[in-house]
């Protein structure tokens, strides 16, 4: 009954031109599992070269590099020797596989995925297994880089040799079209990209034969289901642009293959289209999630560092694009490098360059700092691994000196964020508003329930937090808690939730954010926004939300325009860090020395809550399948007709 549910809800945001395309999908996937069950995949043969790949880091210079005796060769040697005994980090979860990589294998269940076709594998059953992220994880191949670095490093060639080990035992455990590792487009295109980049290092390997034939096979398989599953429609998301970088990287780097041509062509299209779709004219993520937006903003980077060197032309709106993308990530990262996490958080990187998705961020401002001539953007790491490795030694390139940051405010009017830089009692507050739409339409499949919600940083210290993400498939009451409004600084009328999710990477009907704005008055930062979540409710409340930062205080008003009695419930999210006190309706937190009082409003009564099962409440999650403890204060009480709810936040000196 579930799965019928699920099913009515998707078909429900199909157009009839999509429905027609799935149709044809279905009956592409049985065809070509009759057709392989009797003969497998021919390959045809061509001639492999790294001529070109290794072109692609011929400027990488590791003696050049300012952290690298230090810092990144004793970093990067200790995860190549770890890959070199089958030992891979899973979210976390540090698993050896002994001799042998079982590619099927949850890390985290010990459950093994089924071999069938992969037609047939049902990934969003995220408990007969596991969750399908888990398994993806260690097949994205993103032990290759580490091993081409090593190599370029070392010239140790147990490195290199080891990159042509996996590549066989992949195929060998994965022959055509049959696992749970061919069934998401995404992981293709993220595997082929880790791969061709850990090639690119391994400058003086001298191929055999052999690994010749196993990159061919790789290549043309990966290549061949990318263009004939392309995701369309309801699906053009962040899985569209992976997989046409997929197509895009093997059409460059092996063009002997007879469609490869075509490959980049359709690769291309798609890459130069959905930039400047899915990177927003602000620079925000059309899907409205911050991490994302670290994902997504590397395919076109890497698309346009290919493009520059191979000498290809390309959409120049792109590099309008990216450096827009880079002033956004400016405007949200505080002193700390904090960025709120808003919407979906997976922890996903493209290609492993030994940052992760959070680190990744500042590596964005270090590159856009050379690429764009942007002294503004240089961060305190400059230059981190990832910018060596894409832009070179900046000391042969642009310049970019230290720039002081100043206080500021930025209104990112496409994607719903308005953040206020202000010095408050001598210190520096990053004030984050919350107006995003609820997520990329049709299914906002990434976005959560966190309308008017926002985040308080103090002098780089999280304070106010959106919560995160924790488990995708596997989630359970974790995927609906972390997505509700519940888990967010926002307000929830009569205990009900903005809108429904009718599954784990769908929304119901989407709310409308109205009258989003920022002002300044004398000195004082003014931040409105209001929405239409509740008027469907019998109480048919309009929640409009006002902040104002003047140079003592912070001053949340909560505007409730509604019928009859209803309950009202405001939640505060704290990060770990703090240690939060209440004492009847005054919230006292500290944060390694800094502190702010919170006051609340008088008609309301005020909870602590942490680590709580019943209701769930007080937990956090930094990053994808971490989950802990935290304080959450909910002020709730019950409301008649029209109410205006202040909530004071002053900064102690």
């Amino acid at each position: 009954m579930k799965n019928f549910s699920w099913f009515i809800n998707r078909l429900s945001k199909m157009s009839p031109a999509e429905v027609a395309y799935r149709l044809q999908h279905k009956l592409r996937e049985k065809h070509d599992e009759f057709t392989f069950a009797q003969k497998p995949l021919a390959i045809p043969p061509t001639d492999i070269s790294l001529d070109a790949l290794l072109d692609l880091s011929r400027h990488v210079n590791f003696a050049a590099y300012p952290h690298w005796q230090n810092e990144g060769l004793p970093c990067l040697l200790k995860q190549a020797d770890q890959c070199l005994e089958n030992t891979i980090d899973v979210f976390g979860l540090m698993h050896s596989f002994g001799k042998q990589v079982d590619w099927h294998l949850d890390p985290k269940t010990s459950k093994q995925w089924p071999k069938y076709s992969w037609s047939k594998v049902n990934i969003r059953d995220g408990f007969t297994y596991g969750g399908p992220k888990f398994v993806w994880e260690v097949n994205r191949l993103y032990g290759v880089p580490v091993l081409g670095l090593a190599f370029a490093a070392t010239k140790k060639k147990e490195y290199a040799d080891k990159v042509f080990s996996i590549l066989s035992a992949w195929l060998s455990g994965n022959p055509y079209p049959y696992g749970v590792n061919w069934t998401s487009g995404i992981e293709l295109g993220v595997r082929v990209a880790n791969v061709i980049w850990g090639l690119s290092f391994l400058r003086g390997y001298e191929l055999r034969a052999e690994q010749k034939e196993i990159l061919n096979t790789f290549m043309y398989t990966h290549a061949q289901h990318l263009f004939r599953y392309p995701s369309k429609y309801s699906s053009n998301n962040n899985h569209a642009i992976a997989e046409a970088f997929g197509l895009f990287l093997i059409g460059v780097f092996f063009p002997d293959f007879e469609n490869a041509s075509q490959w980049r062509k359709f690769g291309q299209n798609v890459l130069e289209r959905e930039c400047l779709r899915q990177i927003l004219p602000d620079g925000g993520s059309y899907e409205y999630s911050t991490t994302y937006l670290s994902f997504v903003f590397d395919f076109f980077l890497l698309f346009k560092i290919i493009c520059d060197n191979r000498g290809l032309e390309y959409n120049q709106a792109i590099d309008l694009r990216l450096e827009k993308s880079c002033e956004y990530i400016y405007g949200l990262i505080d002193h700390g490098g904090n960025i709120p996490n808003i919407g979906d958080q997976d922890s996903a990187v493209l290609v492993n360059f030994g940052l992760d998705n959070h680190e990744n961020f500042r590596s964005i401002l270090n590159t856009g700092a050379l690429l764009f001539g942007r002294s503004d953007f240089r961060q305190d790491n400059f230059p981190d691994i990832k910018t060596f490795i894409l832009c070179g030694n900046p000391k042969h390139g642009v310049t970019v000196k230290n720039s002081v940051r100043k206080a500021a405010s930025y209104f990112f009017k496409e994607s719903g964020l308005s953040v206020i830089r202000k010095t408050v009692q001598g210190k520096d507050v990053v004030f984050v508003g919350n107006a995003t739409p609820l997520g990329m339409p049709p299914l906002y499949a990434h976005g959560h329930l966190d309308a008017l919600s926002f985040t308080l940083s103090i002098q780089g210290r999280a304070f106010l937090v959106d919560p995160g993400t924790y488990l995708y498939h596997s989630g359970g009451k974790w995927r609906r808690y972390f997505r509700s409004t519940a888990a967010h600084n926002t307000i929830q009328i009569n205990g009900t939730d903005m809108t429904d999710m009718p599954g784990d990477f769908m929304f119901g009907k989407p709310y409308t954010i109205t009258a989003h704005t920022l002002s300044e008055d004398d000195g004082c930062f003014i931040w409105q926004a209001g929405h239409t979540a509740y008027l469907n409710l019998e109480c048919g409340v309009r929640h409009n939300r006002k902040v104002v930062l003047t140079k003592g205080e912070i001053v949340v008003e909560d505007m409730l325009v509604g019928v009859g009695k209803y309950s009202v419930e405001q939640f505060f999210h704290f990060h770990p860090d703090c240690q939060v006190t209440v004492i009847q309706k005054r919230v006292l937190v500290e944060n390694d020395g800094i502190c702010f009082e919170m006051d609340c409003a008088k008609e309301m009564n005020v909870r602590l809550f942490y680590g709580s099962e019943e209701p769930l409440a007080g937990w956090f999650s930094d990053a994808f399948n971490r989950l802990e403890k935290t304080n959450t204060v909910i002020v709730a009480g019950a409301i008649e007709g029209d109410v205006t709810l202040r909530t004071r936040l002053q900064v102690v000196e």
